[in-house]
C-alpha cells in the first residue's frame, strides 16, 4: 500500500458525557486539488486540498503514510473554508508510526475544506532548452522544458506541477513516471551574434556565440534561466512556393544560470569568416621590462638592518592581435562584435592601446594608426581577467588590422 490518507471525524454523546471518537473511514475523501512544487534538490513541496465533514466540538483528523519519504516535521494542516470558526488545538505523533493526528475544534457542524502540505523526497526536475533561430540569425524561438521524475512512492491524480520555472498542469503523475513538459516559450527573442577569442584556450580560431538578454525588452525576463542543455536549430529558406520551412541542427551547449537582466551566451561553433591571431611582442621601451624598481632592506640573523636589495619590479608585456573579418550579409561586408579575453594575474593596468590598418602584401604592405576610441572598450572582469570588446571592421585579402595592447603588471616579485 503506497499511501493512506484518512480523515477520522466523530463527536458522540454517550450517557450524557461528551467524548471524542476516532473513526477510520473506509472511503477516503478525494483530493480536490494537488500542487507539486519541485524546486529543491532534496525535497518537494506537496499541497493538497480535501473536503471533510466536521462535527460541532472536538474532532480528530488522522494523517498516515507508508513507503513514502515524507518529512514528518514539515507536515502542516490548515483550514481553508468552513462554516464558523475552526481551530487546530494540537498535533499528536503516535510512537513508532508514520502517522500523526490533529485535534480540531469546530464551532458548527458541516463540511470544511482543509489543506495539508508536506515535503516529500525522491522527486526531481531537470531543465533543458530548444532554440530555433531564424535564417537571418536575428531572432530566436526559445522553448524551456522541464523533465520531472516521480520515484517518491506516491501516485497523484490530476495535479499542477511547478517544476521551478513556468507552470504546467498535467492530468496525472504516477509513481515511477518521467514526464517532459513545456514550461515556458519565448518567441522572437532578439539575438546578437558575437565572436570571442580567448587567449588561454584559443590558438588561431575564433568561437561564435548567440547572445540573449534575459529581460522584458528582449522578450524574456519572466524568471532566472536555470542551468541546462540547449539544442540549437536554424530555419532554412523555404523551397519554391512551399510555406513549410525545414530546420537544420546547429549544435548543443550548456546554458549557464542566468539571472534577470543578465546576458546568456550560447556556443554555436568555430567561426570561418572571423579570425584572430595573438603574438607576444617586446615592449616599445626595448627588452628591458624593469620599470620603477622597488627595494626592501635585508636583515641579518641578529635583526640588524643590512644591504637594501630590489625585491619587486613592474613589468610590461605587449600583445599583438592580427584581426581579420570576412563576414558578409546579403553580399555586403559588415562590422561584427568581437571580444578578446586576456588573463592577467596580480595588480595590473592597461597602459597603451594602438589600432593599425594594414594594406597591401609583404614588402609592399603599408600600415597606419587609426582612431580606436569609438571601436574599442576595455572591460575589467576581475583581478585576473580583462576583456577587450570592439567593433571589428570588414577586411579583405589586401586589408587587415593589428591591435597592440600594452599591459603593465605592478609589483612583481623576483
Amino acid at each position: 500500500m503506497k499511501a493512506k490518507y484518512a480523515a477520522l471525524i466523530c463527536n458522540a454523546l454517550i450517557l450524557a458525557t461528551t467524548a471524542q471518537a476516532r473513526i477510520k473511514l473506509t472511503t477516503l475523501p478525494e483530493r480536490e486539488t494537488v500542487r507539486i512544487d519541485i524546486q529543491n534538490g532534496r525535497f518537494t513541496l506537496v499541497e493538497e486540498e480535501r473536503t471533510v465533514n466536521l462535527q460541532a466540538g472536538r474532532n480528530q483528523v488522522d494523517f498516515s503514510w507508508a513507503n513514502i519519504n515524507i518529512d514528518k516535521d514539515s507536515i502542516v494542516f490548515r483550514i481553508i473554508k468552513a462554516d464558523g470558526e475552526v481551530n487546530v488545538l494540537n498535533t499528536n505523533y503516535p510512537p513508532d508510526e508514520n502517522a500523526l493526528y490533529w485535534t480540531v475544534s469546530a464551532q458548527n457542524a458541516g463540511p470544511a475544506v482543509i489543506r495539508i502540505s508536506y515535503l516529500i523526497g525522491n522527486m526531481a526536475a531537470e531543465p533543458s532548452y530548444q532554440g530555433t533561430v531564424e535564417n537571418d540569425e536575428k531572432k530566436l524561438l526559445l522553448q524551456v522544458y522541464m523533465t520531472v521524475t516521480n520515484t517518491s512512492g506516491e501516485s497523484f491524480g490530476e495535479c499542477t506541477v511547478q517544476p521551478g520555472v513556468g507552470k504546467t498542469t498535467v492530468r496525472y503523475f504516477n509513481d515511477g513516471e518521467r514526464k517532459r513538459m513545456l514550461a515556458a516559450k519565448f518567441a522572437e527573442a532578439p539575438v546578437e551574434k558575437r565572436y570571442v577569442f580567448d587567449a588561454q584556450i584559443d590558438q588561431e580560431r575564433t568561437r561564435m556565440y548567440y547572445r540573449l538578454t534575459n529581460d522584458k525588452n528582449n522578450q524574456l525576463g519572466e524568471f532566472p534561466l536555470p542551468y541546462g542543455k540547449v539544442r540549437l536549430f536554424i530555419k532554412e529558406p523555404a523551397a519554391g512556393g512551399d510555406e513549410v520551412r525545414s530546420q537544420a541542427f546547429l549544435g548543443e551547449d550548456w546554458a549557464q544560470y542566468t539571472p534577470l537582466f543578465a546576458p546568456l551566451d550560447l556556443y554555436v561553433g568555430v567561426a570561418q569568416d572571423v579570425k584572430v591571431e595573438r603574438f607576444t611582442m617586446q615592449p616599445e621601451e626595448g627588452p628591458q621590462k624593469v620599470h620603477d624598481v622597488l627595494t626592501c632592506p635585508r636583515y641579518t640573523l641578529d635583526g640588524k638592518k643590512g644591504v637594501t636589495e630590489p625585491r619587486f619590479r613592474n613589468e610590461r608585456t605587449r600583445f599583438r592581435y592580427r584581426l581579420q573579418n570576412f563576414k558578409t550579409e546579403n553580399g555586403e561586408p559588415v562590422t561584427v562584435p568581437l571580444t578578446i579575453k586576456e588573463h592577467v594575474d596580480g595588480e595590473w593596468i592597461i597602459e597603451k592601446i594602438v589600432l593599425k590598418e594594414l594594406e597591401g602584401e609583404r614588402n609592399a604592405q603599408v600600415e597606419k594608426e587609426i582612431p580606436h576610441q569609438d571601436l574599442f572598450n576595455v572591460k575589467r572582469i576581475d583581478v585576473n581577467q580583462v576583456e577587450f570588446e570592439m567593433k571589428l571592421l570588414p577586411t579583405t585579402v589586401d586589408k587587415k588590422y593589428d591591435l597592440y595592447v600594452t599591459v603593465l603588471r605592478k609589483n612583481r616579485r623576483y
